[in-house]
C-alpha cells in the first residue's frame, strides 16, 4: 500500500494533531518531542488522509514524547492509539469497542508493522452505528442506574445505621423509662417476650462485665492458675509458683476454689474467678 514517509516532518504542523490541555498544563514551557517513528508515520497518515479527524495527545513518556493519542470525528471518539511492551519488543496498539468486542485475550490490536495498523484503523476507527449507539446507550444505562442504586442503598443504610444508634442510646440512656412505659402498655403477648430480652440483656452483659473482670485481673497478676494433679495444686501468680495439698491449701483460696468445682467447665464466678476445666482454675487473689 502506499505510505506516506513523513517522520522528519513535524507532526504537529498539521491542524488536527493537538494536546490535551492536561497535556499541555503539565507540558508548561517546554517543548512537545516527536512520537517514536512508527507512531509517527501511523499518526501522520491518518492525519493527512483524514483531515476532520482531531489527533489529541493523551499520554506521554517522561521526555515529553507522545506515546497516546485520542482520535476524535465530530465530537466523537471513535478510537485510541498507544503502544505496548509485548513479545520482547514495543508495538503499535489500536483500540476502541468494536476492536475490543472482537478479541478474547487482549482490548487492543498489536503490531509493528505501520501498513498493518493503517489498514486496522481505516477498517474500524468510525463513528458508532445507530445499533452499536443503542447497545452502548444501553449498557451506559444499566450501569448508572446500578451504580447510583447501589450509591444510594450505601447511603441509606449509613444514616439509617446512624439513626438507629441514636434512637437506641436514646431508649437505653435518657429516654429508657419512655421505652419501658411502651412496652409496659403493649398487650400481655407483646410485652411478655419483650421483657424476656430485656433480662437476658441485663444477665449476659452482667456476665461480660464479670469476665472481663476476671481476664484483666488475671493479666495483672491479680488471679492465682490452679492445677489440680493427683490430689495435689500447683499455683502460679506472677512468676511465683508454689506446691500445695489439701492440708497446705490457703484458705481464702481453698473456700474458692471448692466454689468453682460445683459450677461447670468455662463458667465464670463474680469476685471469685472461673473454672477453665476439670484440672484447672483461675483463682482471683488481690483485691477480691
Amino acid at each position: 500500500m502506499s505510505e506516506i514517509h513523513a517522520v522528519s516532518l513535524n507532526l504537529f504542523a498539521l491542524s488536527n494533531v493537538e494536546l490535551h490541555p492536561d497535556v499541555s498544563k503539565k507540558l508548561g514551557q517546554e517543548t512537545m518531542g516527536q512520537p517514536p517513528t512508527d507512531m509517527c508515520r501511523l499518526v501522520m497518515n491518518l492525519a493527512m488522509a483524514n483531515p476532520l479527524w482531531r489527533f489529541v495527545v493523551t499520554d506521554t513518556m517522561g521526555d515529553h514524547k507522545p506515546v497516546g493519542f485520542t482520535v476524535i470525528d465530530s465530537g466523537e471518539t471513535i478510537g485510541k492509539i498507544g503502544r505496548t511492551y509485548y513479545r520482547g519488543d514495543y508495538k503499535l496498539s489500536l483500540t476502541n469497542d468494536r476492536i475490543s468486542s472482537k478479541r478474547e485475550r487482549t482490548e487492543s490490536y498489536r503490531t509493528s508493522d505501520v501498513d498493518k495498523a493503517v489498514l486496522m484503523a481505516k477498517k474500524m476507527f468510525f463513528r458508532l452505528k445507530p445499533n452499536e449507539r443503542i447497545d452502548k446507550a444501553y449498557d451506559k444505562a444499566k450501569q448508572v442506574m446500578q451504580s447510583q442504586q447501589y450509591d444510594k442503598q450505601r447511603e441509606f443504610r449509613h444514616y439509617e445505621r446512624e439513626t438507629m444508634n441514636h434512637a437506641t442510646e436514646f431508649a437505653m440512656g435518657s429516654g429508657f423509662h419512655f421505652f419501658l412505659a411502651y412496652v409496659n402498655g403493649l398487650p400481655e403477648h407483646e410485652k411478655k417476650p419483650i421483657l424476656k430480652k430485656m433480662e437476658q440483656t441485663k444477665k449476659f452483659k452482667d456476665d461480660m462485665m464479670t469476665i472481663e473482670s476476671i481476664r484483666n485481673r488475671f493479666g495483672d497478676n491479680k488471679a492465682a492458675l490452679v492445677i489440680k494433679d493427683e490430689g495435689k495444686y500447683l499455683v502460679k501468680i506472677g512468676q511465683d509458683v508454689q506446691l500445695y495439698d489439701d492440708n497446705t491449701l490457703p484458705v481464702e483460696m481453698r473456700g474458692k476454689l471448692g466454689m468453682l468445682k460445683l459450677v461447670e467447665a468455662e463458667h465464670f464466678v463474680s469476685d471469685v474467678g472461673c473454672r477453665i476445666n476439670d484440672e484447672i482454675f483461675v483463682v482471683l487473689t488481690e483485691g477480691a
